[in-house]
């Protein structure tokens, strides 16, 4: 994450013309999605075999912060209050809900005071924490081989070893660990000491 923290400069190839000098760039996140997903790099090729980092990654299951990534240039971002949603028309509250990504909210409303009041609730609960560009884990993927398998030429670890997928049940918030046809109950400290291979976060507030 720190190639996008603003401040950040990174050496760019300008591959058009290869006798040009290496540019300097930084990059800064405008806007972050309602779902995030990491990819985090396992798998390495060397001369002769494929080696794999078991390094544990710490991530929090709760709350993960982007807000330090984003540099909006849009001062005007601030919600609306209840009484300027009154005074929108049916379009203006719909052009804010997609505004936000929650166009959703709006497809079983059948009254403009339905819609007045399904944006209200929305402002009022959910639409502060999206502001607050923060991240709830809800799936995380895990890639576990046995101890032996990519030492000194031994099996590929690609093709050894099982895939397992932590996943959040959204209405109880119970964790559930899934392998095949397996499924059990797991505490949600225990997945921070797995071998995460894929993270995927939701945006609170959706």
């Amino acid at each position: 994450l720190k190639k996008f923290d603003g401040t950040s400069f990174s050496d760019v190839l300008n591959l058009n013309n290869i006798n040009a000098s290496p540019q300097r760039r930084r990059y800064r996140l405008k806007k972050l999605p309602n779902y995030l997903i990491l990819h985090l790099t396992r798998f390495k090729k060397n001369e002769f075999s494929y080696e794999k980092n078991p390094t544990i990654v710490a991530f929090p299951v709760k709350n993960l912060d982007l807000s330090q990534y984003v540099f909006s240039d849009n001062d005007n971002n601030r919600p609306p209050t209840e009484e300027q949603i009154r005074n929108m028309s049916a379009k203006e509250m719909k052009k804010m809900l997609i505004k936000y990504g929650r166009s959703d909210l709006a497809e079983h409303t059948y009254t403009k005071k339905d819609l007045v009041d399904v944006c209200i609730d929305f402002i009022s609960k959910s639409l502060p924490d999206m502001l607050a560009n923060k991240y709830d884990l809800i799936a995380n993927i895990t890639h576990n081989t046995p101890a032996e398998v990519g030492r000194e030429g031994k099996r590929n670890p690609l093709e050894e070893g099982s895939y397992r997928c932590h996943i959040q049940h959204k209405a109880s918030r119970q964790w559930y660990e899934t392998q095949d046809l397996h499924v059990q109950e797991i505490m949600p400290q225990l997945i921070g000491l797995s071998e995460s291979y894929v993270l995927i976060f939701e945006r609170k507030g959706m």
